[in-house]
């Protein structure tokens, strides 16, 4: 018994030595804490010296053209090594710039852009208002070929595409009830019909399809309860949301949170407006009410948008957009986008670009990050809270790319500095440089600066 007992203490000895290698092991191979700048409080400590930048909110903003940030020395007890650093941008997206010529000719009603893969893009459109639609093709978003009523259905919503398949999402009657034709092949007018998917209680649908990166499909679709749609260019204040494993089945009303609400008081009163559908019922709340509608949605890096149209209540219509950093959230305002015009948008990513297709003008955006941005990172040596080396002052910008097998996330590479040639030190910090081109509001608002160690 005493040598079992004694053969027992060895083992667990052993065990526990070997346990806490591995977790030293695994300590040191995690490597350092990142020293990391996003909230108000750190950028205010951070900060040494800056110009013509506003702190505020967890980010720094540029109030002239031209704006300066120059951090403090973060300071370590023992020498490190610093891997990288990577900048990171408020999810404004409002470099966008107004184009003409790059649709297809002959499209009449709400346009659709579909991406299928590199070289493979689509674009549906009715050839006359109110009439069944039709598909272009290109290759290299200059020379499109049109396929005649491809579809074959009028109502056309939104569209997404998965593994091969075209899923069509359109209205039956109008703003009413999404069905769906599925099509493997939009050079022929055969497809297959699966009738209605979702049973939209609230009338409006003019809905925007996404497919997730769990190949979940959600639809963004427009909820009328709460306005006079008739006077609010058929858009709403409120959006619901309603999600399916398949683009097919289990589209459920209000399944998440709705993604826009933007409802002012409701009041103990209905109200009544005529549609061709029928005469629909609504419920009156207090004051004046802005809406939203006709949503096309799609995930850059972590971040998702919904542009939709945007009619604020006594002012020109104009398209708008809203952002979340989760998909199942209330997305948050993120602003405008000209004036004057009845949008009906959808939006791509093709040929290095991103596209907003409207039935008013188009725009085209190298994508949200802000160009302009020099940055450069200094060690300090020996100790003394003094940069003894800098880096050269880098251009950084994020990089896009579409994910492979999804029509609509594109993936974002940080706009980054490689770190590994500067020595070792006691001390890091940065700067960063703004120079605003854009001839529109975008401005290179910093969010977040994370410096790496080895």
């Amino acid at each position: 018994m005493k040598c079992c007992h004694s053969r027992m203490v060895h083992i667990f000895g052993s065990l526990t030595l070997f346990l806490a290698f591995c977790l030293i092991s695994s300590v040191q191979a995690a490597g350092p804490e990142p020293w990391t700048v996003d909230s108000a409080e750190q950028w205010e400590n951070a900060e040494e010296a800056s110009s013509n930048l506003s702190v505020s909110k967890g980010h720094a903003e540029p109030t002239k053209a031209r704006a300066e940030f120059r951090s403090k020395v973060k300071a370590f007890r023992e020498k490190r090594r610093a891997a990288t650093i990577v900048f990171e941008q408020s999810p404004a997206w409002d470099n966008w710039v107004r184009k003409s010529g790059i649709e297809p000719e002959g499209g009449k009603d709400a346009p659709i852009f579909l991406v299928a893969g590199e070289g493979d893009y689509w674009y549906l459109n009715a050839l006359r208002g109110g009439g069944n639609y039709s598909a272009w093709h290109t290759e290299d978003m200059e020379n499109w070929t049109l396929h005649k009523n491809a579809i074959g259905k009028d109502w056309v919503t939104t569209a997404e595409y998965a593994d091969g398949t075209f899923y069509i999402y359109y209205d039956e009657p109008n703003d009413e009830d999404p069905h769906l034709v599925i099509d493997d092949d939009l050079t022929d007018t055969k497809n297959t019909d699966k009738g209605e998917v979702f049973a939209d209680p609230s009338h409006g649908s003019d809905s925007g399809v996404f497919r997730a990166e769990d190949g979940s499909f959600h639809l963004i679709y427009e909820d009328w309860n709460p306005i006079d749609a008739s006077a609010h260019s058929w858009d709403s204040p409120l959006a619901g949301h309603s999600e399916s494993p398949d683009g097919i089945h289990g589209f459920e009303p209000h399944e998440h949170p709705a993604p826009i609400d933007e409802r002012t008081v409701p009041i103990p009163e209905f109200g009544t407006f005529n549609h061709p559908a029928g005469k629909f019922v609504y419920h009156k709340h207090r004051g004046p009410q802005d809406a939203y509608g006709d949503y096309t949605v799609i995930r850059v890096g972590s971040h998702y948008y919904i542009f939709c149209d945007f009619d604020p209540h006594g002012a020109p219509m104009r398209l708008g957009y809203w952002t979340s950093d989760t998909l199942r959230s209330e997305f948050e305002w993120g602003g405008e986008i000209g004036k004057g015009f009845h949008p009906d948008p959808t939006i791509g990513f093709a040929e290095g670009q991103f596209y907003i297709f409207a039935q008013g003008p188009d725009f085209v955006s190298s994508g949200p990050w802000v160009d302009e941005v020099k940055a450069r990172v200094g060690v300090d040596e020996d100790g003394d809270s003094k940069i003894d080396q800098w880096t050269d002052w880098q251009v950084v910008r994020e990089e896009y790319s579409r994910r492979k097998g999804f029509s609509r996330i594109v993936d974002a590479s940080p706009a980054s500095i490689d770190l590994s040639p500067l020595p070792a030190g006691y001390g890091f910090a940065f700067e960063f440089r703004t120079r605003d081109t854009t001839e529109d509001k975008a401005k290179p608002i910093m969010s977040r600066v994370k410096m790496s160690f080895e």
